[in-house]
């Protein structure tokens, strides 16, 4: 055969592989929310198994990269969204950001893969391996630059029996197996049976570890109401509609009759300061006559101090009073990473952008009636360790947030799935409250107990349990898991260097 057809017939082969790989990315989105296919998750990643099983490093890097792109591409659509609906930021600059998003988190993926042809020597510990890899790789992504751990492949697993392995193994381990039922169900129909005999194991243990428990009730229960405002963005953030928008708030609390009373994040659109003269002793005095709580998120700090610090926060009013700042915050959303180097581009372009100050002090649960709360906001729900971080003193969690920002689109179904998974983990029930939905009250296991109708106003009464003891996962975090991934590596580079043909 001519050089060139060899040429062409191996470009053809490797793009067909780019394409492949791209689609099965996109497949794999179908087991998130809104869909929730938990099937489709190992079925993907055996498709990615597939592809790279016999290419070299570099085609495997390339086949990595246009997975994650797929996956990524699809799975966070709503970045865009976001930059253009609201951030301001024309659509041709907003649809550049967004791909080189992509791009970046498609990157984590490609070395993935590339360190698994590297490693691997195509024997049975290979399933082991790219299951650890992918682990490793999903834990870099969540931390490296302030991390981005949306659509780890654990939170599909956010369903029964699966989630029940949550307070054993945390989101990490649930990848972990996933990944490597994928890798083995592979090696199974390759005809090595030892792969098959992992899989019947890992399907058999599931449902026995599921049923475990390691948290029991404490303190009597307590009725909850929480506000769902459905406050569109545009109306919120006018100065002119503050007062329509408490009206809206106060008289959907005199609607419910909770003895907690809990609004969404930023509900008030004010600072503080300008809410102590009028507003704030108007909650006060509700607390006092109905002997209620309430929580609401504010924004703490002082419009007439523009360069001092102004915190995404929730206060606490009732018999305990108290305020949760917001530690972790959305870059580009909340805060802009490398001031100096991006201000004068925002400038130039004219990009409006916020800045909120990330508090890095300590957060104790706040007290409300009887119960200790461990509060979150938002984009902090997908961080497992700073949801844990107030336990065991926190008898119940509470996520207040505005997904408003992101419309209709798959953000707010695949945050209400990651805050299922950190109910599980931490064995303790969960109030959502938000702006438009999802508001929802989740149980200690994770299961949904109920929940309220997206983009309509209502409130939503529950009664809620306090609950005290610690899991697993809240004894020892992701640590166990990343320590068996690490050891997988060793075991794997140190078989490696053995294969290695001594030199003479």
């Amino acid at each position: 055969m001519p050089k060139k057809i060899k040429w062409s017939a191996r470009r053809f082969a490797g793009v067909a592989a780019w394409i492949a790989a791209f689609v099965a990315g996109a497949f794999l989105d179908l087991a998130f929310a809104p869909y929730r296919q938990v099937w489709v998750a190992p079925l993907g990643l055996a498709g990615l198994y597939l592809l790279v099983g016999a290419a070299s490093v570099r085609q495997a890097f390339a086949r990595g990269f246009w997975f994650g792109a797929g996956l990524f591409a699809f799975g966070v659509p709503w970045v865009y969204l976001t930059l253009t609906r609201f951030g301001g930021m024309p659509a041709p600059l907003a649809a550049l950001a967004w791909v080189l998003f992509v791009a970046i988190l498609a990157v984590y993926v490609g070395f993935v893969c590339a360190a698994f042809v590297r490693l691997r020597a195509g024997d049975g510990l290979d399933p082991w391996l790219f299951a650890a890899l992918w682990v490793v790789g999903e834990w870099v992504r969540g931390v490296f630059l302030t991390g981005f751990p949306w659509l780890d492949v654990g939170y599909a697993a956010s369903l029964p029996p699966l989630m029940g392995l949550a307070p054993l193994v945390g989101v990490l381990g649930l990848s972990f197996l996933v990944t490597v039922f994928g890798a083995l169900a592979v090696e199974a129909l390759r005809g090595r049976r030892r792969g098959f005999w992992w899989l019947a194991l890992i399907a058999a243990a599931t449902p026995a570890f599921a049923t475990l428990s390691f948290v029991h009730r404490t303190g009597r229960p307590m009725t909850v109401s929480l506000i769902q405002g459905d406050v569109s963005p545009y109306a919120k953030w006018n100065p002119r509609a503050r007062h329509a928008v408490i009206a809206r708030y106060l008289g959907l609390t005199r609607q419910s009759d909770g003895r907690l009373v809990i609004w969404p994040e930023t509900a008030i659109p004010g600072f503080s300061h300008q809410l102590r003269r009028h507003f704030i002793p108007t909650l006060k005095r509700l607390a006092q006559v109905g002997h209620r709580h309430f929580l609401f998120g504010i924004i703490e700090g002082n419009a007439d101090a523009p360069n001092g610090p102004v915190y995404n926060a929730v206060m606490s009013i009732g018999r305990h009073d108290g305020f949760y700042r917001k530690r972790h915050l959305v870059p580009f959303g909340e805060y802009l990473p490398w001031p100096t180097l991006l201000n004068p581009i925002l400038d130039v372009l004219h990009i409006p952008m916020s800045s909120f100050t990330a508090w890095h002090g300590v957060e104790g649960p706040l007290r409300a009636a009887h119960a200790r709360i461990g509060v979150s906001v938002c984009y902090e729900v997908a961080y497992g360790a700073l949801v844990t971080q107030g336990l065991p003193s926190a008898t119940l969690l509470v996520n207040v947030s505005d997904d408003a920002w992101y419309g209709h689109s798959n953000e707010a179904p695949q945050q209400f799935e990651i805050a299922q998974l950190r109910a599980a983990e931490a064995g303790r029930e969960m109030l959502i409250a938000t702006n438009d939905g999802i508001t929802a009250f989740l149980g200690h296991t994770g299961r949904i107990r109920a929940r309220l109708a997206a983009f309509r106003k209502g409130v939503l009464t529950v009664v809620a349990e306090p609950y005290t003891g610690l899991t697993p996962y809240d004894r020892y975090g992701r640590a166990p898991v990343l320590a068996m991934c690490a050891l997988i590596l060793i075991a794997a580079g140190t078989r490696r260097r053995r294969m290695r043909p001594q030199s003479p």
